[in-house]
């Protein structure tokens, strides 16, 4: 009966893998995410910047080019002859200094897209304009007096966007003013009136900021401070169809990045009046003058949930954001989420179906010897099959990185360990013997687990840090923290594992030391430290100390090994430096621990002499609140850096 058991147990061993498989696959999941988020992340500042750039060169060069057009000697003439005429639209329309600025500044208006010109006397009169309507009128003044009271006071400005009637379209347009001051003819002469291009915001900075669309729910687009976008939209005839743009209306001021509540395009119906919705998150804060980046998802204007990044620009005084659909932006995870399931779950049905067939054929094999025969057959045959793919695998193997090599190398000889201790306690005993088997044979063993897989763990982590920082320094999980506790509890946890090399510990720690650290990756260090010094100590003592020097708290770890010679010292923290005749290891303990000290700010510090043992040193800077003569407990204080 005991027989039939433990075979029943070994033919649905397989089941047992996939819990640790399943393990995996969330770690995966969670770290294939984080890089995906990173990278929307850094595409959607990238394209930020970018329409940033793009519409700052923009507005740079159109007030150079209405400053050097409004200092020019003919059109300061004109100007100043002009306004010794009459204030009488008939007076100044029928002036020949009219026509000559038209056919001067038509030069400006016609090459570069502008909708006109406009010159201001300085109580805001129209004294010339490309329209006939506006000369002897305050159209502009009235629409826009902070720009033109600017102009007027010497500066060369780039106004707000606002609506005004334009009898080309026939309709009411977005316009923006670009103005300079015009002074008189005198050397040092007195500012006499304001010249004023016209512009449509819309068709400029639509050009400039679409250029920065992130796939196909991707737009970047400006907007004022009443929360008005002030470009043309991509999805313009989408917001038509939605009944949030009317028939032939333009975007651009017409649509406010308001929260809905809802996803309008999926048919969500709006309690709240649009005036009266609030601004979509993005919106109120850049609006509060603060830059910002969101990948976990807002709604927006639409009310559909994107990604973005986004900030106000105070020379422009628009805010500016680059948005992409969440859908899009996460497709390519959730398309290798979904392939990974599948593939997942075929493979669960395929060790069911396998394992269900194994049991039943198992069950079997006590039918008779012809049914034996032919299974052990069949048996042979896998065997043969699996040992051809067997060596087409090793022939695939060693073309592998050599990231792979090193790794196998380090994880080989605790698993050895690990597998001869089980196979040692699943060995078939004698009722008498298990019996016989105590406390101190079970403790042994359970010892001897725990520090191969401690060692495991410390190949595995080592293994995370090289492949976070090969995209970058990763985020560390700041917080205040006392050294010398860090240091005993880490020593406690690698006790085992330097017992067990034949070196022991002496600790040497000054008064408390404070600073922000990451415990975890300080841990680790510390660890990889005396991982390494026990491999190279010979099973001499290791000294392990803290203390305080200036502004840095430095851990050190001495051991009374062979030492370091020069030629080896300067390959030292180079990655899988491992040679055939080295004393073991992955060969990125050390590398690990200086990317680590790296990230925090400090530096990694190594005296070696031959024959004469090697000191490692750490050295971390302190807070400045924390320093050599102040051993009280820094602020409290929680966060990230990269």
């Amino acid at each position: 009966m005991n027989g039939k058991r433990k075979r029943d147990w070994f033919d649905w061993m397989p089941l047992a893998v996939l819990v640790p498989m399943g393990l995996v696959l969330l770690l995966s999941f969670h770290e294939i995410r984080a890089i995906h988020r990173k990278n929307v992340t850094s595409a959607l500042q990238a394209v930020l910047s970018t329409a940033r750039e793009g519409l700052l060169t923009w507005a740079r060069q159109a007030k150079a080019t209405t400053g050097f057009w409004a200092s020019k000697p003919s059109v300061r003439r004109a100007v100043a002859a002009q306004l010794e005429q009459r204030r009488e639209k008939m007076s100044l329309h029928d002036s020949p200094l009219l026509h000559e600025l038209r056919f001067e500044l038509d030069n400006v208006v016609q090459p570069t897209g502008c909708l006109g010109f406009d010159v201001l006397a300085r109580d805001g009169t129209h004294i010339a304009s490309d329209r006939d309507d506006f000369i002897g009128t305050t159209i502009l003044s009235a629409h826009d007096p902070d720009t033109i009271a600017a102009a007027m006071r010497g500066s060369i400005v780039i106004g707000t966007p606002f609506p005004l009637w334009s009898p080309v379209p026939g309709k009411i347009v977005p316009m923006l003013l670009v103005a300079a001051p015009v002074r008189a003819m005198a050397e040092g002469g007195e500012i006499i009136a304001a010249l004023v291009f016209r512009i449509d915001p819309g068709r400029e900075f639509a050009e400039i900021a679409q250029q920065g669309q992130i796939g196909p729910g991707g737009e970047t687009y400006a907007f004022d401070k009443r929360g008005r976008i002030v470009t043309e939209l991509r999805f313009a005839q989408s917001l038509r169809d939605l009944g949030l743009l009317a028939a032939g209306e333009r975007t651009s001021l017409n649509v406010e990045v308001r929260d809905p509540g809802g996803e309008i395009p999926e048919g969500f119906r709006r309690t709240l009046p649009r005036a009266e919705q609030p601004l979509t998150r993005m919106a109120a804060s850049a609006i509060a003058k603060n830059a910002g980046v969101d990948v976990d998802g807002y709604r927006d204007y639409r009310g559909v949930e994107v990604v973005g990044s986004w900030l106000w620009d105070p020379e422009l005084d628009l805010g500016l954001a680059s948005e992409v659909d969440k859908v899009h932006a996460y497709s390519l995870y959730d398309t290798t989420r979904r392939v990974v399931l599948v593939a997942c779950a075929l493979i669960l049905l395929t060790t069911l179906t396998m394992t269900t067939l194994l049991h039943r054929r198992a069950s079997d094999l006590a039918d008779g010897v012809v049914r034996e025969q032919r299974l052990r057959k069949e048996l042979d045959e896998r065997v043969r099959r699996l040992d051809c793919a067997e060596a087409e695998l090793k022939d695939a193997v060693r073309l592998r990185e050599e990231f792979l090599r090193f790794a196998s190398h380090e994880l080989r000889t605790p698993l050895t360990s690990l597998r001869l201790l089980y196979e040692h306690m699943l060995r078939p005993r004698s009722p008498s013997l298990v019996q016989k088997m105590g406390a101190r044979e079970i403790e042994r063993f359970l010892k001897i687990s725990s520090r191969e897989l401690a060692r495991i763990t410390q190949v595995i982590d080592n293994m995370f840090v090289i492949a976070s920082f090969a995209t970058g320094p990763p985020a560390l999980t700041l917080e205040v923290a006392e050294l010398n506790e860090l240091v005993r509890r880490t020593a406690r946890q690698v006790a085992a594992q330097l017992e067990a090399d034949g070196c022991s510990l002496e600790l040497r720690l000054d008064r408390p030391v404070f600073g922000y650290w990451d415990e975890a990756r300080i841990g680790q260090v510390i660890t990889n430290l005396l991982s390494n010094a026990s491999r190279h100590g010979v099973g001499q003592p290791i000294t392990l100390s803290v203390s305080v020097h200036a502004s840095f708290a430095v851990i050190s770890v001495h051991d009374r090994g062979v030492g370091i010679t020069p030629e080896q010292r300067e390959r030292l923290f180079e990655p899988f430096r491992w040679k055939p005749d080295a004393h073991g290891g992955l060969g990125v303990g050390l590398h690990v621990c200086k990317l680590i000290v790296a990230a925090h700010g400090g530096e990694i510090l190594v005296e070696s002499e031959n024959g004469a043992g090697t000191t490692v040193s750490v050295r971390l800077p302190l807070p400045p609140e924390v320093g050599e003569d102040d051993a009280a407990r820094a602020p409290a204080f929680n966060g990230t850096t990269t």
